[in-house]
């Protein structure tokens, strides 16, 4: 079987398994037929969870177990997330609190984490302990993040918030991945990978906060930087000598609300862009990519090493 084939049937089991959850819960509870909503999205945790598993030669069925938890959990952060930012629209869909209300929507996300949390009961007696030091883990990069708005940080700061909040899931999904394949020597390898692709993944997100399209992203541009979250790109204009006065004028008029439009966004995206910090984001992550190469030589299926090593390249240079 071609090896796209598989997982593409690999991600439509994982689909079903999360839809047949949901379409259980008493509708007047919660009715999903009431908002459309996609669960799963483009399912890069899953992708990078079955494809790291494959090259340590663990059974695609016990791989599935860990995507379907980590898919929950995401989802549950997205649903989170929208709320705090008041978004409008997730995966090309309106938002849950957009269609329902952020009190349904905070709700809703309490119930999916804890089908997570069950769910990875399935996995192994440790898998639920230790996602929960995962979501807290993320839960703590949100917090230190939000404590940030508006605020200049040094880049390993801003790149600590990264690791915390969206590393942390992948890091859970691959040493999780490690423990089920019965690699305890790899777990420092596995440990890293996952730290890492999560990083490399947020910095591509947030580059495509500028640069990307509302249309092809699924989800509205230069959010981030209308609610005053200094994402990578943003710190490091603000910490360029040159740009670094013109992006503070401009936080100030997105901070005190003048205009009420999008204008000092745009402009701060434009400065973003034209200056080279979003290109200097892409570097950072396609060196991040680079720096994997030796813990990708340590992975035991060296076919199956080879097509993961793509997976995660892929990652750092993707355009939507």
């Amino acid at each position: 079987m071609p090896p796209h084939r598989a997982l593409d049937e690999s991600l439509e089991r994982i689909n079903l398994e999360i839809n047949s959850l949901l379409d259980g819960v008493d509708k007047a509870v919660y009715d999903r037929d009431a908002h459309s909503f996609n669960f799963m999205g483009k399912a890069v945790r899953s992708r990078f969870t079955l494809l790291l598993g494959d090259t340590l030669e663990l059974p695609r069925a016990r791989s599935e177990r860990i995507c379907a938890a980590a898919e929950l959990v995401h989802t549950a952060s997205l649903l989170h997330d929208d709320c705090v930012d008041r978004a409008a629209l997730r995966r090309g869909l309106p938002s849950l609190n957009e269609a329902m209300g952020v009190n349904t929507a905070i709700l809703v996300g309490d119930l999916v984490v804890s089908f997570a949390f069950d769910y990875a009961a399935r996995i192994s007696p440790s898998a639920p302990g230790s996602l929960v030091n995962a979501v807290r883990r993320m839960t703590e990069g949100a917090l230190l993040e939000e404590n940030a708005r508006y605020r200049t940080l040094p880049a390993a700061e801003a790149e600590r918030i990264l690791r915390l909040k969206t590393g942390e899931l992948f890091r859970w999904c691959a040493l999780t991945a490690c423990h089920e394949a019965g690699a305890p020597a790899l777990y420092g390898v596995c440990g890293t990978i996952g730290a890492e692709t999560g990083v490399i993944f947020q910095i591509i997100d947030d580059v495509l906060d500028f640069e990307g399209e509302t249309g092809v992203t699924g989800k509205e541009t230069l959010k981030d930087i209308t609610e005053g979250r200094l994402t990578l790109p943003v710190t490091l204009a603000l910490n360029d000598k040159t740009a670094a006065g013109k992006i503070e004028r401009e936080l100030e008029l997105i901070k005190s609300g003048v205009g009420g439009d999008l204008a000092p966004a745009l402009r701060v995206a434009a400065i973003v862009k034209e200056g080279g910090f979003a290109s200097a984001a892409r570097k950072l992550a396609a060196e991040k990519t680079r720096t994997l190469e030796k813990e990708m030589t340590l992975l035991p299926d060296r076919a199956a090493a080879g097509v993961f090593s793509d997976f995660v390249n892929t990652l750092s240079i993707r355009t939507r």
